[in-house]
């Protein structure tokens, strides 16, 4: 990633000035407050961390392929069998009919759990011997004769041969022995096998290597390990088996097809044999009901046959209108109502007469009384003729006339005395017939009420009858249909297609497992380098300068390596040349044009650079004709007389010590324009010297003789030195090291910094590489002939001073 170091690309905060010797301007930059981080994966410093983790990415990617070649040479390849069975079920929509022969068993997903189910899996394995394992398939031949018993112990056993070819010795697979023996006899016995392998294959020395389960714990795994097809509505079941040996998976799945055929006409043989039984016994009760049935309905019709009962068309209630005890029963009911009514008549005529005569004509109305009392209707007829005789003999003779008073006389005795008296006989007539009438109308009413119950419960013994016989009948028809069925029982299974042992595999893991483990083991180190890169406290890339320590970027420094002989390639000296020229160019405009430029150079801990980059910035500016000043005041360990080859006293510690003038203390160096203030005489009070007035004094002097003055200061982590020669400047360059410069101490530092008087003019970043995070920082462009030995320029390298490279 690249950063772009111009104003314009990271906010600039005005110099504290409260520093001392500052002026009022606001061009420098102190730390970035509040720059986020930029958005994106940050590819490059990904594949800077890849690579230099490189070693440790190789080491684990080899480990782990390694190891992933090894496990993917014991995976074996797996073969597929299939074989295909057709279910003999009747079309979607076909109507059923007979009791067995057209429905099937079961219906088609009950034939994969019945497939699936321990009864056709556990004669499989104890039939091949599934339950046993060995590691050779050649081994098969030798236990043919292996049965698994109860007490047979799972787990995994090794039989060994000696060198004779007459003992064996039994053992476990860690070594432990469990049983000796002769070759040709029973082997296992101890631990509950019964199996006496051929001694012809029990060649000398040889060792075989085999694993015992129980057959159920092998079933389980064989349950697991098929796959069943069968779409809906369809009748085909394919079953197909994955397996190490081709030629055992293809007889287990030809085994487990057979036993489900065979299982399934074993089952529909029982099944109608057991549904024979229960119809035959329901046959035996049907008809025994059958049987009490018809003698309850004879006994019933014996007790009944002398009683009044319904015949012909039934009208209700299972009575009959043809019965001729109803209809002298519906008479007699009729002649009581009429008797009564006429009592009624009778009764009205005798009250509307009132002790006089009745009037005759009232007994137009009931023609039932005239025709039963004939009397009553000979004396109304006299009545009538003596009436109609006496009108004619009126028209003729007078009243006084002897005939027409006597015809009045018995007209008078017929209506006063004669029809009255009839007329009460016959209604005392009636009232006596009603009594008798009434009584034998109750009793023929007794016996019509029983007539419905016993037709009711003659047609219920009648139904019962009936329903006996067409249950004894269907039941009887239903038996003799299964027991045609029991002879030509067919199963509703058979095998369509059986399974061949495959040439060649269905899946082959171990390249994948290969590729997997290469592929794996170099994500887990890639992961792991990215993983150290996240948790590594050292200073690498120099965004971790902007964005977590908030320090922009003022220049870059390359590694100043010497070759084996000790001698600088004029490529590295040129690019470090121009760096130098770089931060000078960028530190002039970090200050005032009027002003002396003065400045601290520092960093977190020793070892980061900061006394060569002090010493080549110094020579930068004394090379562009500027006055420089270069103060050691690295009181405890400072080596720039050392560099520049000038004595080390007097100087600053013994100017402090009042032991030496200004004038005495500052040197002239190799380097036109480049002055020295050498450390001076080490002391244990040299550090708090620093913080004086003479300090302060000394650098407040400077800045009227020279027009750069920098201060090699001491790494923040000595104490106080840093930061009091920091305020006596008044702006400070911090270096950092990629890969040696601790993050989180530079940032402790940095936070005690920001509380002093110091502006913070940003970063140099020392012995950065020739490419990764930092290729953008380094000048690629040299001289076209490197061949001429140009002087360019004064450099200080660690070894000392190079004058003119």
């Amino acid at each position: 990633m690249r950063f772009d170091s111009s104003p314009s690309a990271f906010p600039i905060a005005a110099h504290n000035a409260g520093s001392i010797g500052a002026v009022d301007w606001n061009g420098g930059s102190q730390r970035l407050n509040g720059v986020s981080e930029p958005q994106g994966i940050p590819w490059a410093r990904y594949a800077d961390a890849i690579w230099r983790h490189s070693l440790l990415i190789l080491g684990v990617a080899l480990v782990g392929s390694g190891l992933g070649l090894l496990a993917a040479r014991r995976v074996s390849p797996v073969y597929d069998a299939d074989a295909t069975i057709w279910i003999n079920t009747p079309p979607t929509g076909t109507q059923l009919t007979g009791p067995i022969r057209p429905q099937q068993l079961l219906t088609s997903v009950s034939w994969v759990e019945l497939l699936r189910s321990f009864a056709i899996v556990d004669p499989i394995v104890r039939d091949l011997k599934l339950n046993v394992n060995y590691a050779a398939p050649a081994d098969s031949v030798l236990f043919h004769n292996f049965t698994w018993t109860p007490a047979t112990r799972s787990g995994a056993y090794e039989l060994s041969i000696d060198k004779h070819g007459r003992d064996y010795v039994l053992s476990t697979a860690n070594g432990t022995v469990l049983e000796r023996g002769v070759v040709g006899g029973p082997i296992g016995r101890k631990v509950g096998m019964e199996w006496l392998p051929d001694p012809h294959f029990l060649r000398a020395g040889r060792t075989i290597e085999f694993r015992v389960v129980s057959p159920r714990n092998a079933s389980v795994s064989l349950v697991s390990a098929v796959h069943l097809s069968l779409p809906e509505d369809a009748q085909f079941l394919k079953i197909t088996l994955s397996g190490a040996d081709p030629h055992r998976t293809a007889r287990t799945v030809n085994a487990w097809a057979e036993q489900l055929v065979s299982t399934s006409g074993e089952l529909k043989k029982r099944h109608l044999l057991e549904f024979k039984r229960i119809l035959g016994d329901q046959l035996a009760l049907a008809e025994g009901q059958l049987r009490a049935s018809e003698n309850q309905l004879e006994l019933f019709r014996v007790k009944t046959i002398t009683l009044p009962r319904g015949a012909n068309t039934p009208t209700g209630g299972g009575i009959s209108q043809g019965d001729p005890v109803v209809a002298a029963y519906f008479q007699q009911r009729a002649a009581l109502d009429e008797i009564r009514s006429e009592e009624e008549a009778l009764e009205r005529m005798i009250a509307d007469a009132r002790g006089g005569p009745i009037n005759p004509q009232g007994f137009l109305q009931l023609p039932t009384i005239l025709n039963n009392a004939p009397q009553l209707r000979s004396a109304i007829e006299e009545l009538s003729l003596r009436q109609a005789t006496l009108r004619t003999e009126q028209q003729f003779l007078t009243e006084a006339n002897p005939r027409i008073k006597q015809l009045r006389e018995s007209v008078n005795l017929l209506e006063t005395q004669t029809i009255p008296q009839i007329t009460v006989a016959v209604l005392n007539s009636l009232k006596a017939r009603e009594p008798e009438l009434g009584t034998r109308i109750e009793a023929g009413s007794q016996q019509l009420r029983a007539i419905p119950g016993r037709t009711t419960e003659e047609m219920r013994l009648a139904r019962r009858v009936l329903a006996g016989e067409n249950l004894y009948n269907s039941l009887k028809a239903r038996y003799e249909e299964v027991s045609l069925a029991e002879v030509q029982t067919t199963p509703d299974l058979s095998v369509l297609d059986t399974a061949v042992a495959p040439i060649f595999p269905a899946s082959n893991e171990a390249p994948r497992l290969g590729l997997l483990a290469v592929l794996a083991s170099i994500a887990l180190a890639v992961g792991l380098a990215l993983i150290l890169d996240r948790r590594d406290r050292r200073f690498r890339y120099p965004e971790q300068a902007t964005y977590e320590l908030g320090l922009s970027i003022a220049g870059t420094v390359p590694n100043l390596k010497a070759n084996r002989s000790g001698e600088f390639q004029l490529a590295v000296m040129s690019q470090t040349v121009e760096s130098f020229r770089t931060l000078r160019l960028a530190l002039r405009y970090d200050f005032p044009g009027d002003a002396p430029i003065v400045l601290g150079v520092s960093s977190p801990a020793s070892g980061d650079g900061k006394s060569l980059v002090s010493s080549n910035l110094g020579l930068a500016f004394a090379s562009a004709g500027s006055r420089t000043l270069l103060i050691d005041g690295d009181v405890r360990r400072g080596t720039l007389h050392s560099t520049f080859e000038t004595p080390v006293t007097p100087g600053l510690v013994d100017y402090l010590h009042g032991n030496a003038g200004a004038d005495t203390i500052v040197r002239s160096t190799a380097s036109a324009n480049l002055f020295l203030i050498p450390r001076g005489t080490r002391g244990n009070r040299a550090p708090e010297l620093l913080v004086s007035e003479l300090m302060s004094g000394l650098v407040q002097d400077m800045r009227s003789q020279f027009d750069v003055i920098i201060i090699d200061s001491p790494p923040l982590v000595a104490g106080i030195d840093a930061y009091a020669l920091g305020a006596a400047a008044g702006a400070m360059l911090i270096v950092l090291r990629p890969g040696l410069t601790d993050r989180k101490l530079a940032a402790a530092k940095l936070e005690v910094l920001d509380r002093l008087p110091v502006r913070i003019l940003g970063a140099v970043v020392n012995a950065v590489s020739g490419g990764g995070a930092y290729r953008y920082y380094n000048a690629e462009y040299s001289y076209k002939d490197e061949r001429t030995r140009e002087q360019i320029l004064d450099l200080a390298t660690p070894e000392g001073l190079v004058l003119r490279a």
